[in-house]
């Protein structure tokens, strides 16, 4: 596979906005766009809520309607909540007559009549006035779920009244579970220092658009395919959101006569006395990622009780250093065995040591496999023998870890520096973060699922397992590796969240979702 064909591009609003124009050509598929996008929003909205509790009947739901496109999806939205939750309670705060609707944000509204309550805005209402207003209309019970969907594309900052009034009124308004907004939040645009809808998720309807990946101001972005780039050519634009369509294989029968050595051998070179459990992880992970089998390379002093808790990996005890680190001497054992090899991960657990360094430098001079190198093994020092390499080698730092090794900063600093480094090194890098990106020096690809039940110790080491299994299947190419192994791990992350919470859980319960996401339908 290549890149495009699972992976859509990133737009600028404006070139967003041409896109559309272009592509949806009449009344009539800007009308079914905006059904496929307001369904959307809805049935993701209810999956969303559920890494709260349950969605009660009696849902309650807010949500602020201006005049154009947004409004429209997001009475959309409304229409699909009632159809779901007959006993829900929709309101809408309007920053508009209804009157002054565009006229599909019109037709939306019409089939909503009867069914909801509104209310018009004035431009000269304040916050306070707004806030008194919320309160009456649920007796002060709050609401659920609040949709934002007053700008769009075209909004230029400042908010003005009344939507500047609506917006800080409901950001200040604390009786909210969850606060979505359509595309972009109210207020986002060409500067980012005005006011502007706090939103705990953006949903990219159709197309992801460039502002909502910059900074830390859209919560967590959700992208919804409505079918836009099916029909559609574009340039080859090396910005992009990957796709559930990357785990299409995943969802298809294996072939009825392999037997383990198609999928691979991965050998794990990692752990020490002090950091046992990270190695761990990263073998429970690579077990479970469809790899043929798994050889362990483990300090002899941990190697015997690990295995006793993963049998299905083989394990080879090495030599150590005093520290309970893998020893430089320990090269000697492991380089017979290469040839059974296909991939190579090395780092979990590792620990640092100037013989366990020497150990990674001479692996790295001398092994042609495919190779990720994560946590202790992403030291400076070892990156300057990464340019001898011939064959791939993934990175996989996290945010400190990449400042560390490059000159990266904020925001489109961070897209330079990542292709900078991929460049001088010839490597992929999959840089770990909320929405984790991954650069082979040309293309960004976004990785857009997952979210806060992440934010653990041991999640990376799951992923740096997952990665290093999926990597070893023989003729791997790097890039499809790595976004395989981010979509699974996020979109497993997502559903662990929604059946358990985002709090109460470990890094290892990821592992018993990626079968729920595999065997779920596109």
């Amino acid at each position: 596979m290549v890149v495009s064909d699972y992976s859509h591009p990133v737009l600028s609003c404006e070139d967003a906005q041409a896109f559309e124009k272009q592509f949806l050509d009449s009344a009539d598929s800007e009308w079914a766009a905006m059904l496929c996008a307001g369904l959307a929003i809805a049935r993701t909205a209810l999956s969303d809520y559920t890494e709260l509790r349950a969605v009660p009947d009696g849902l309650r739901v807010l949500a602020l309607v201006g005049k154009g496109h947004n409004g429209g999806d997001a009475l959309i939205a409304c229409g699909e909540f009632l159809a779901q939750y007959p006993r829900a309670k929709v309101h809408l705060l309007m920053s508009c007559d209804v009157d002054t609707l565009k006229p599909l944000a019109r037709k939306a509204y019409d089939q909503l009549k009867g069914r909801v309550t509104n209310y018009f805005v004035e431009s000269k209402a304040n916050v306070v006035q707004i806030r008194a207003e919320l309160d009456v209309i649920t007796g002060g019970s709050g609401f659920h779920i609040c949709v934002d969907g007053l700008t769009g594309m075209s909004f230029k900052p400042p908010l003005r009244a009344p939507s500047d009034a609506m917006v800080a009124a409901v950001n200040g308004y604390p009786k909210i579970d969850l606060r979505l907004a359509i595309d972009l939040p109210s207020g986002i645009g060409d500067s980012s220092g005005h006011l502007y809808f706090h939103a705990d998720f953006c949903y990219a309807t159709g197309i992801t658009k460039q502002p909502v990946l910059d900074g830390d101001k859209s919560g967590r972005v959700r992208y919804m395919d409505l079918g836009f780039f099916d029909e559609a050519t574009l340039p080859n634009l090396h910005e992009r959101v990957i796709t559930e369509k990357v785990l299409e294989r995943y969802r298809r029968f294996r072939p009825s006569n392999v037997d383990k050595r198609h999928y691979g051998h991965l050998f794990i070179v990692g752990g020490s006395v002090s950091m046992p459990g990270a190695l761990m992880m990263s073998v429970q992970a690579a077990v479970r990622s469809g790899v043929g089998r798994v050889t362990v390379f483990a300090p002899e002093s941990v190697a015997g009780y690990l295995a006793a808790q993963v049998p299905e990996a083989m394990w080879v005890p090495m030599l150590e250093t005093e520290a309970g680190t893998l020893s430089a001497q320990g090269f000697s054992k492991l380089e017979p065995m290469l040839s059974r090899a296909t991939a190579l991960l090395m780092g979990p657990g590792m620990g640092q040591h100037v013989l366990t360094e020497i150990l990674l430098k001479q692996i790295i001079y001398n092994v042609e496999l495919p190779m990720v190198l994560d946590a202790d093994a992403l030291q400076a020092g070892n990156l300057s023998a990464l340019k001898v390499r011939k064959s791939p080698t993934v990175l996989t730092p996290h945010m400190g870890e990449f400042q560390r090794l490059s000159a990266g900063g904020n925001g489109d600093e961070i897209e330079a520096s990542l292709r900078e480094l991929c460049v001088k090194y010839g490597v992929c890098t999959v840089l770990k973060g909320p929405h984790s990106r991954i650069c082979d020096g040309r293309d960004i690809l976004w990785n857009l699922s997952g979210g806060p039940v992440l934010a653990r110790g041991g999640s990376g080491d799951v992923l740096a397992g997952l990665l290093g299994g999926i990597l070893a299947e023989p003729k791997k190419d790097p890039m499809l590796a790595a976004a395989e192994a981010c979509m699974l791990h996020g979109m497993a992350a997502d559903a662990l969240a929604r059946a358990k919470g985002q709090t109460f859980v470990r890094a290892t319960d990821l592992l018993d979702y990626l079968a729920v996401v595999t065997r779920a339908e596109l």
